[in-house]
């Protein structure tokens, strides 16, 4: 009767990369972000969360005094727990081009908030809580 190890040893070098490599592979499938029902969040909630956080950390770098927990109070407005939101980042840092079409809106929404006087082509892009303060800022003196 042959033995647990021998039969260990009788396994290829080959054969054992292989194993490795599918154990390897479920392991990476199985700590994932998501599960296999879950999705992430929408595009557009995202893509609104990430511009708020972007203006709430300009604020801070012009050391404009704003309050703790800023970020969670951004995600608390979407309805956004701070675990779906780190899963939906790690969800879509694996996908860059997708990234980067998200970010190229949110760029173009600062662009534009920055310049509220320019007419932009689709005033929806903006998010509604963002839009209230474009137009704020526009009508002060």
């Amino acid at each position: 009767m042959p033995t647990v190890s021998s039969l260990l040893r009788s396994v290829s070098p080959r054969r054992w990369g292989m194993v490795g490599a599918a154990i390897g592979l479920g392991l990476m499938v199985g700590c994932s972000g998501f599960s296999a029902g879950d999705t992430p969040l929408p595009d557009t909630t995202f893509t609104r969360v990430l511009t708020e956080l972007h203006m709430a950390s300009s604020r801070q770098s012009r050391d404009v005094a704003t309050p703790p927990g800023l970020r969670d109070s951004i995600l608390a407005r979407y309805d956004v727990e701070p675990s779906e939101f780190e899963a939906t980042l790690r969800h879509y840092t694996r996908r860059p081009d997708r990234l980067e079409t998200m970010y190229q809106t949110v760029i173009d929404t600062l662009q534009a908030l920055r310049r509220p006087d320019r007419r932009r082509p689709d005033s929806r892009s903006i998010p509604d809580s963002l839009e209230d303060r474009s137009r704020k800022a526009s009508d002060a003196p």
